[in-house]
Order: structure tokens, then C-alpha cells, then sequence
């Protein structure tokens, strides 16, 4: 009983880490926001520049409304991140909350399970000297069944909150890729457009 509840505190400290480094995330997806909106504004502004230089400008014009695709590509990519982090924060909060209420349960356990222990003692040794207390020690072998079936419910509770956190570090490691993805993109398209010379 001791190991789970030690069990469940690591899983719980886990837990805290993946909700830091999906606030971490958030940062990260909230500059890129920043910055493709600051990339939508200066496409606009080239855009009008290169009208502006009329037939001249009809190269630059391409260019700016290519960088403005793909801003709008990056803010929508971003959107989505947000949203996916957004998901796996409540469930790791839901994991959290969950890994609590079992230690409380697995706590009360230990407790339940020393009373036991100190019974079935009293109960063997009324037995060894009253032989007609039978029915009493038939009464705590039910209360250690009933205790043996809620420690079995706490366990399938443990495994159900282990498997929430693997499909939340499954989606987790989905949206960095694909953020990873998004970036390598908007590096190799904004490579082809060297304007500097």
C-alpha cells in the first residue's frame, strides 16, 4: 500500500511537469502568433508599397502576398497547437486531481488495512480460547474481502489515470511535431525569399 501511494505521488509530480512545459509551450506558440501576425502586417505593407511602384513593383507584390499566405498558414497552425495545448492541460489537471483523490483512497487504505490487521490478531486470539467466536472472525474476513475489493477498484482507477496520460503525452508529442513541422516550413519558405540581395 505504501509503494502506490508513493507511486501515485511520482506519477502526480509527472503530471506537474507536463502541465510546466505545456505552459511552456504556450509561450512559445503565443510568440509565433506574435510573429506571424507582425509577418501578416509588414506583407500588407509591402503590398501596398508595390502597388504604389506600379508595374515595377508586380515581383514584390508576389512576394508580399506569398509571405502573407504564409502567416495566415502559421496563425491557423497556431490556433491549433493552442487548442491541443489547451486539451492536454485539463487532462493532465483531470490526471492530477485523479492521482490526488487515489492518494487520499490509498491512504485510508493503510489505515483500514492496519485496523484489519490489529482485528484479525484480537480475533485469532479469541478464537484459540473461545471456540464459539467463529461467527466474529467470519464477520472480518468479509471487512478484509470488502477492503481487498476497494484496494482492486483503487488499482483500476491508478491503470485508467495511467492510460489518460499516455494518450495525453500521445497528443502532446502529435502537436510539437506538427509545430516542428510548421516552423521548418515557414524556415525553407522564408529562405527562398532572400530580399536582402
Amino acid at each position: 500500500m505504501e509503494r502506490l501511494s508513493s507511486a501515485g505521488h511520482t506519477v502526480a509530480a509527472r503530471l506537474s511537469a507536463i502541465r510546466d512545459e505545456a505552459a511552456q509551450i504556450t509561450s512559445v506558440v503565443t510568440t509565433i502568433s506574435k510573429v506571424a501576425d507582425q509577418t501578416n502586417l509588414l506583407s500588407i505593407n509591402a503590398a501596398i508599397e508595390a502597388e504604389k511602384a506600379g508595374e515595377q513593383g508586380l515581383g514584390f507584390l508576389v512576394l508580399a502576398r506569398e509571405i502573407r499566405r504564409l502567416a495566415d498558414q502559421t496563425a491557423v497552425a497556431t490556433l491549433d497547437i493552442e487548442q491541443m495545448v489547451k486539451q492536454m492541460q485539463g487532462a493532465v489537471s483531470a490526471g492530477v486531481m485523479e492521482i490526488d483523490r487515489f492518494s487520499e483512497e490509498v491512504k485510508s487504505g493503510i489505515v483500514s488495512v492496519g485496523r484489519i490487521n490489529g482485528q484479525s490478531s484480537q480475533i485469532i486470539s479469541q478464537v484459540r480460547t473461545l471456540s464459539d467466536r467463529f461467527d466474529a472472525v467470519n464477520d472480518g474476513m468479509r471487512s478484509q474481502n470488502v477492503g481487498t475489493r476497494q484496494i482492486g477498484e483503487a488499482m483500476t482507477q491508478l491503470i485508467d489515470g495511467a492510460r489518460q496520460t499516455s494518450t495525453s503525452l500521445r497528443e502532446f508529442n502529435s502537436a510539437t511535431e506538427s509545430l516542428r513541422d510548421a516552423v521548418t516550413t515557414l524556415k525553407q519558405e522564408i529562405t527562398q525569399f532572400n530580399v536582402g540581395k
